[in-house]
């Protein structure tokens, strides 16, 4: 499951032993119940040396039938992906070492034989200053985990896309932060290699853009189609001359907006290299437009 690799998380945080003592504001077992009901949730707990109890509802996460008896440490270990054992293993052992709760996002294989991606939170149970449990929650994230490994590979492959085509164009989020662009679209603005633009906001890299471009960029977000002229830097004269440019936003998820994708008129370079004069093309929207739509 290779396609996971980016999502997965073994990482331990403070624990709840170590704070002092709260009130009791909330009702144990109504919020265990409001968790499997509401998220999916299973709890299941580790009874040291090795004794693993888990509810009816984590053998359903885990895809093993449910026993009232307490299991060897072993069994739950054997449920995961061989290659992520190692993972739990050593993050049991460091929560045990430094007193620290975990969360983890790990691969598994049910008795069922069908591979999972489980996402777990744990934390120990301490008492007379004796670790004497780990207990945690586990869901089974799978389809989530397969939508953004999906949404992972399409934004990779529009970023390689955008990076290698032959014309001007550049992919901002939500938050104005270039993401991507073509080398074309860094000579424009006479930025010399992508580590001068990637990463950084739209208006750290152009603090004088008129307020005017700055409001199409909005209207832009705001899903308008914004089709302007714009002043560019020629690539290949190094003369300045204004180009159509469409502006139009992109969708992170069918409510979500990923931000902005901006696209310069290139055929016209084209034709001033020629030295012929520059045409307007009032309607303007690419083919590349077409293309990253299809793409996203």
């Amino acid at each position: 499951m290779p396609i996971f690799s980016k999502q997965l998380i073994h990482t331990t945080r403070p624990s709840s032993v170590l704070s002092p003592p709260q009130p009791d504001l909330v009702d144990a077992g109504a919020v265990s119940s409001l968790m499997s009901e509401q998220f999916g949730f299973g709890q299941w707990k580790v009874i040291f040396p090795g004794e693993v109890q888990m509810s009816p509802q984590a053998c359903e996460v885990f895809g093993v039938p449910y026993s009232p008896e307490s299991l060897p440490l072993e069994f739950m270990v054997q449920l995961y992906h061989p290659d992520d054992r190692g993972k739990l293993l050593s993050l049991i052992a460091s929560t045990l070492q430094e007193t620290r709760a975990f969360h983890a996002v790990l691969r598994t294989t049910g008795a069922d034989g069908e591979e999972r991606v489980i996402e777990s939170v744990g934390d120990l149970r301490v008492q007379d200053g004796r670790v004497t449990e780990l207990f945690g929650l586990s869901r089974n994230i799978t389809k989530e985990a397969h939508r953004e490994a999906f949404a992972i590979s399409r934004n990779r492959l529009l970023q390689d896309v955008v990076s290698a085509m032959p014309a001007p164009i550049a992919i901002f989020d939500e938050r104005l932060t270039l993401l991507e662009c073509s080398s074309y679209w860094l000579k424009c603005h006479k930025l010399m290699e992508r580590t001068d633009a990637v990463g950084k906001k739209l208006y750290d890299l152009f603090p004088e853009m008129p307020p005017a471009l700055r409001e199409e960029n909005q209207r832009a977000l705001a899903g308008t189609v914004v089709r302007t002229k714009r002043n560019f830097v020629n690539p290949t004269t190094g003369n300045k001359m204004d180009c159509q440019a469409v502006i139009t936003r992109w969708m992170a998820a069918e409510d979500k907006v990923g931000g902005i994708v901006m696209l310069v008129g290139w055929h016209e370079f084209g034709v001033s290299v020629a030295a012929k004069k520059v045409e307007e093309v009032a309607n303007f929207d690419g083919s590349l437009l077409d293309m990253l739509k299809a793409v996203s």
